[in-house]
């Protein structure tokens, strides 16, 4: 049932996708989407909420074993820009694309505000970890800019997720210049170069 959810979610926008049409897409009945989830938005939020917990796990685990290896207080940008967005990335690889389907899910809807209480409870408890992580690694960088250098990763890293065809076209070639593996290579080294300059802007001068 959450495979099917995924799918149509990715299709078009999730509010206009109907009961019938998820138990349509599992060859299930509307019958069983109820008595599972109780009604819509609580299958919308175990859509979410089990892809959360299994980039949760693998983001922890990789910030633990960062901290241990160079030290809680030693910790650099690009290797936390690593950590948090390519659990996240390299999953949009696997052969049964149900991964891209989230992808597209949210990438398309994240900023609607209609998912922000289910993406808050999903995925915040570990973004604070990391903002925290990004102002040890830059002592300039208060949390207010950590905060929207956060917005402005999370931003970058769904809409790079999402196919557009206007984006295809301002390449003007056969797909190479806007393929997956394009941005999966830049969008690391983009955001940690845009976190480090946010701190610079606001580091006290040496002079």
């Amino acid at each position: 049932l959450l495979d099917a959810a995924e799918r149509l979610f990715a299709q078009r926008n999730y509010q206009t996708v109907t009961l019938k049409e998820i138990a349509a897409e599992a060859n299930a009945n509307v019958g069983q989407i109820a008595y599972h989830f109780g009604k819509k938005e609580t299958l919308v939020r175990e859509t979410i909420q089990r892809r959360a917990d299994e980039l949760n796990r693998e983001r922890i685990a990789l910030l633990e074993q960062y901290e241990e290896l160079v030290g809680h207080d030693n910790v650099e940008v690009e290797p936390l820009v690593r950590a948090l967005i390519l659990p996240y990335y390299n999953r949009l690889d696997e052969p049964d694309g149900q991964w891209r389907h989230f992808a597209t899910f949210i990438g398309r809807s994240v900023w609607d505000g209609t998912l922000s209480h289910y993406m808050s409870e999903s995925f915040d408890d570990v973004a604070k970890l990391y903002i925290a992580a990004f102002m040890r690694a830059l002592p300039g960088l208060g949390h207010g800019d950590a905060v929207r250098g956060f917005h402005f990763l999370m931003a970058v890293m769904h809409a790079a997720t999402v196919d557009d065809t206007r984006i295809a076209g301002l390449h003007q070639d056969t797909g190479t210049g806007s393929s997956w593996a394009c941005y999966k290579e830049a969008v690391v080294p983009y955001i940690s170069a845009g976190l480090k300059a946010i701190a610079a802007r606001t580091a006290p001068s040496s002079q």
